[in-house]
Order: structure tokens, then C-alpha cells, then sequence
């Protein structure tokens, strides 16, 4: 049986494993709250993602930390008002450590609903809103913090689809769109 060495970092500080911790919590909030500001916080000045795992014809595209942003929280992505999203990281598995550089390898949920009023599913008058379509994506997400004027930021993000449920290009169709 082949051997699988656990990489346990001997030079990673408690203070800097809660900043990357905290980073990368923001970073999912970010998205979730589509909040431009909080994902902005979490980003080095260049991004580059990975998409060969999750849309191989995406490949790996460089971003600036506000294209990013702007991007991922625009209309045609996350900052969709019908889609409702939660991004929930897991045990992280520290990959290196070094002064300038961590890898964290995290377990991912992603999380995606379809936001519709009430009235357009029953024909009633309410306006309470509802969730009426699901997808869900697992994944293993690799974030690559660098230090930059002494916090760590994300410069690397590398998705790795687990496998989904529901049809995520389905929900997060244009809203008003059937």
C-alpha cells in the first residue's frame, strides 16, 4: 500500500493561520452577502483562478483584485438577486508555508437556491420569497495567500468540482427569466 505523508507546517504562527482563516471566511462572505467591499478585502492586487477542473474551456484566467470582484459580483454571476448562495469552507489541510506564501486546500459547499416570490408560484397576493430551485456544488477550493504590507491576501484560487446536484446554469438564469 502506498504511503500518503500528512504535511504538518512547523513554521506556521497561530496569528497568521487565524488571518488566513479569517480571510478566507470573508472571501466566502463575499459572495454571499454580495457585498463588493468584504470580497475586495480579501484579494491580492492580481487574481488568478484556475477554472480547468470546474469549466476546462474557462482554463486560467488573470484578474485585477477589482475585476475579480466586479466580475464574480456582477448580475451574470453571484450577484444574481434571484440566486441565493452559501459558500461553506470545511477543515482547511495547510498544503506549504513559507514567509511570503500559504496554501490552503479547503472542503467546499457551494450552495445556490433560486429566489422567487410567493405570488408567482401560488398565484396569491404575499410577497414572502422562496427558494424553489436548488443546486449544489462540492469541491475541494485552493486558495493561495500571499503576504502583501503585512496581511495575507488570496492571489490563487483553484476549484476542483467533487461532483453537484441540481442544474446550476439553470438557476442562475437572468431574474425574471423562467
Amino acid at each position: 500500500m502506498a504511503e500518503f505523508e500528512i504535511y504538518i507546517p512547523a513554521n506556521l504562527s497561530f496569528q497568521d493561520y487565524i488571518a488566513i482563516i479569517q480571510t478566507a471566511r470573508v472571501w466566502a462572505d463575499g459572495y454571499d452577502k454580495k457585498d463588493l467591499a468584504r470580497l475586495s478585502a480579501t484579494l491580492a492586487p492580481e487574481v488568478i483562478v484556475d477554472y480547468t477542473s470546474v469549466v476546462p474551456a474557462w482554463g486560467e484566467k488573470r484578474y485585477t483584485c477589482h475585476e475579480f470582484a466586479t466580475e464574480w459580483l456582477s448580475p451574470e454571476h453571484l450577484g444574481n438577486k434571484a440566486l441565493a448562495t452559501q459558500h461553506l469552507l470545511g477543515q482547511p489541510y495547510i498544503k506549504s508555508v513559507s514567509e511570503a506564501e500559504i496554501v490552503v486546500q479547503w472542503q467546499q459547499l457551494a450552495s445556490h437556491g433560486r429566489w422567487e416570490d410567493e405570488s408567482s408560484v401560488s398565484g396569491q397576493s404575499g410577497k414572502k420569497r422562496m427558494i424553489v430551485e436548488t443546486s449544489d456544488g462540492r469541491s475541494w477550493m485552493e486558495h493561495k495567500f500571499v503576504r502583501i504590507e503585512g496581511r495575507w491576501k488570496i492571489a490563487r484560487i483553484t476549484p476542483e468540482l467533487r461532483y453537484d446536484t441540481g442544474d446550476f446554469m439553470r438557476i442562475r438564469r437572468p431574474e425574471g427569466a423562467a
